[in-house]
This record gives C-alpha cells, sequence and structure tokens, in this order.
C-alpha cells in the first residue's frame, strides 16, 4: 500500500470533547471507485473511541445517540477501522490507529463516510460519567484516493 493519490480529506489537530459527546468528520467523499486508503492516530490521556461509518444510515443511529436521542439501534462502526485506543504497555497516553501504528489501509468500501472520536457511552465501549473531565485529543486523518493506472 502507499504510493500515490488524491488526498481527499487532511486533518491533524488538536480536538477538545466534552463529556457525551464526539468530534465528527462528516460526508468524507467516496474514494470506492477506483478504490481508496485510509490512515489515522488519534491520542489523548484518557479513553475514548473512534468509530468509521461507511453506511449513512448507520451513522445516523450513532448521531441520534450522542445528540441525547434514543436510536432504533446502536450499529457499530466499520470493523476494519472502529476501535476503542488502547494504552501502550509504559505509556500514559491512549491510542488508536489504523494498523501498524497509522499506517495507510486499503478504504474499498462505497461512502460517503464517517469518523467520529468518541467520549460517550456508546456501546458501553468507555465509560463516560457525566460530570467527568472532556477528551483532549490529537487527531492526525487521513484520506487518500487512488490514481487510475495510464
Amino acid at each position: 500500500m502507499g504510493g500515490g493519490g488524491e488526498v481527499v480529506v487532511s486533518v491533524q489537530q488538536d480536538v477538545r470533547v466534552n463529556p457525551h459527546e464526539a468530534w465528527i468528520k462528516e460526508e468524507i467523499p467516496d474514494v470506492s471507485d477506483p478504490g481508496g486508503e485510509l490512515q489515522y492516530i488519534v491520542k489523548a490521556d484518557i479513553p475514548f473511541s473512534v468509530y468509521f461509518f461507511t453506511d449513512r444510515e448507520r451513522f445516523e443511529q450513532y448521531d441520534t445517540f450522542i445528540k441525547g436521542r434514543k436510536p432504533d439501534e446502536t450499529p457499530p462502526g466499520n470493523p476494519e477501522f472502529s476501535q476503542t485506543a488502547v494504552q501502550p504497555e509504559g505509556s500514559d497516553i491512549y491510542k488508536a490507529s489504523t494498523d501498524d501504528g497509522g499506517a495507510r489501509e486499503s478504504l474499498d468500501e462505497s461512502g460517503p463516510y464517517f469518523f467520529a472520536v468518541d467520549h460517550s457511552n456508546y456501546r458501553m465501549e468507555t465509560r463516560v460519567d457525566d460530570y467527568g473531565d472532556p477528551l483532549k485529543a490529537f487527531v492526525d486523518l487521513t484520506v487518500i484516493r487512488n490514481k487510475l493506472p495510464f
């Protein structure tokens, strides 16, 4: 993987997420034709989850939950790219990333895509108190559309 391509999304920023909320990058363009790649690294000092949705209806259920309402269901994000952050041994930070420490991974499902850094009790994968601390995270996210071969 790797090589050329058109960068369609590039985010490198610090984000602050209050308890029971999420930082969301919405409407990431479809890169499934001719194919694309995703890479991300998110780091923070407290636990969090990352959800990557490749289905608008599933994202809308998630968005309903984040907005404080009861969704019909709480679907997971795409299992290849969604995960709960882990704390590497000997580290004081939590990290979630694409495989191999944030390497590019093939993204062939059709979009649009939705990327969420979650600081809520969605799916009970991390526990967040009502009066807990905000999540302060650094997000490094890139989505690439592959170039067609000549």
